[in-house]
């Protein structure tokens, strides 16, 4: 919720909540922990309504930079990654990105060789009913994208999704890609 006030404003962030019917939320805000504070369909309503209020390409976007802050403060004031300090940075990313997986109760880590793990959304419901020509659950990009700076440091890798069930695949497949 903070960041998504801090993404959008205070009065931006009100409307928004008030259009997903979850207003309660900005009045007495949940605490940083795993306690499920709401439903997975009051956050794609949550979602829909960014693009309702922001147009599609805009609420891309957004959703990213949520993603992304969402999980910044849940590091910086929850502190569900300190463990995870020293560890070697391949598996300090594999370890947060396990965390995030329990927490949201989305997806999976998939190997694929040496390096940064993958993370396999099969069960997205995100883009679930839209036909896209561009893959478009962006703020699984921005989770994955705080977990690699995290665990790399910034600028280091790009998160991208390489396959998404809008553009007709079985799964949304999240890469890290190295920055050049």
């Amino acid at each position: 919720i903070e960041g998504i006030i801090e993404i959008l404003g205070e009065n931006a962030a009100k409307i928004l909540f008030r259009i997903a019917g979850l207003s309660y939320l900005l009045e007495n805000k949940p605490e940083y922990n795993f306690d499920p504070c709401i439903t997975i369909p009051e956050q794609a309503s949550i979602y829909n309504s960014i693009a309702d209020l922001l147009g599609f390409t805009g609420a891309m976007g957004v959703w990213r930079r949520i993603g992304y802050t969402v999980l910044k403060y849940a590091h910086q004031y929850g502190g569900v990654l300190d463990a995870f300090n020293d560890l070697p940075p391949d598996e300090k990313f594999e370890r947060s990105m396990e965390v995030f997986i329990l927490g949201s109760g989305k997806g999976r880590i998939a190997k694929t060789g040496d390096g940064p793990v993958d993370f396999d959304c099969f069960d997205c419901i995100h883009c679930k009913g839209y036909t896209m020509d561009r893959p478009m659950c962006t703020h699984y990009e921005g989770f994955v994208q705080y977990l690699a700076d995290f665990a790399y440091g910034k600028n280091i890798y790009r998160a991208r999704e390489t396959e998404c069930k809008a553009l007709g695949a079985s799964t949304c497949y999240f890469k890290l890609e190295k920055r050049e």
